[in-house]
């Protein structure tokens, strides 16, 4: 069904969020300058990086929206390169970084925005889902959490016991979930592509073998399929260890984020890079909230308050 529009701005109407405890608490940190106040204090010279996974164009215009009007976006590699130089000269000031995990199909659907905004974001593409009729394992259950508990090996006998799922199994084409080959191909040259595994298990739960496999063969298998050196990684569900920040770094990449809250600033560990993080289908309200940084601040002073160090 057509979506409808205003007939005197030709434009979708925009969404009214739910009034919920989370946007009351939102709308009162936007409205009142607390948001301002954190990202220009605590957050200063600091960058942060946003989180996506398939969020609608509607939503995503929105966003793109009010972030444009406050922030330079800023693509992931520049970042990456200043902090290895330690040279922030390069890294303007309200610096934003974008990016998406998995390889959603919905992704290609939002390239028009990249383009209207001059917004370069990092696709962080699992490498033996795109480009397949294979799904993501962690929509076909109701409540993934508990998978993700399992040892790999134990995960994929659940999925296959409880859900009739198998990682190898091809779907009709009405039913994918990733990014096609033409879909790659149509965006290549206005993103940039990372790696985040070839099937999205959860790493520290997989033998030493598989780890590695899924890390290290992940990154020729973007580079093989975009035609363009994959220089970085994505934690599935942003768990990692020792184990995975090493194998990161012999596969050859350059930098790797996580799930973490905080900001990035001159002194991050390209390895150890933090986000903002918020649904999909946030409110302008939360994102503003969210990518300010008072969260991060909150956590840093409940922190302190137990007598932990303060980390961003």
């Amino acid at each position: 069904m057509p979506q409808e529009r205003s007939a005197i701005t030709g434009r979708p109407p925009r969404r009214v969020p739910r009034v919920t405890a989370g946007e009351i608490l939102s709308f009162a940190i936007r409205r009142s300058g607390l948001a301002f106040v954190v990202r220009n204090t605590a957050g200063r010279r600091k960058v942060p990086i946003l989180v996506y996974h398939n969020p609608e164009p509607g939503v995503f215009a929105e966003h793109l929206a009010y972030l444009a009007a406050r922030y330079r976006f800023l693509r992931l590699s520049e970042l990456v390169a200043a902090l290895h130089s330690r040279d922030w000269r390069c890294v303007p000031p309200r610096s934003l970084v974008v990016t998406f995990d998995d390889g959603h199909r919905g992704n290609v659907r939002l390239l028009p925005l990249f383009e209207r905004y001059g917004l370069v974001p990092t696709l962080y593409l699992c490498t033996q889902i795109v480009g397949t009729g294979r799904r993501f394992w962690f929509l076909e259950v109701t409540d993934p959490e508990p998978f993700k508990r399992l040892a790999d090996g134990e995960l994929r006998a659940a999925l296959e016991r409880d859900v009739g799922f198998s990682p190898l199994r091809a779907y009709d084409c009405d039913r994918q979930q990733a990014l096609q080959d033409d879909d790659v191909r149509l965006l290549r040259g206005h993103v940039e592509f990372g790696s985040h595994t070839r099937f999205h298990p959860i790493l520290p739960r997989c033998s030493d073998e598989d780890s590695e496999a899924e890390i290290d063969g992940s990154k020729s298998e973007v580079e093989e399929l975009v035609g363009l050196r994959c220089d970085h990684f994505s934690f599935p569900n942003g768990d990692y260890g020792e184990r995975e920040l090493a194998l990161v770094k012999k596969a050859g990449y350059l930098s790797a984020r996580t799930t973490e809250i905080g900001w990035n600033g001159v002194e991050r560990d390209p390895f150890r890079l933090k986000v903002m993080s918020m649904p999909d289908d946030a409110s302008v309200n939360r994102l503003a909230a969210e990518v300010s940084g008072v969260k991060s601040t909150v956590l840093a002073v409940r922190r302190a308050m137990r007598g932990k160090p303060r980390k961003f």
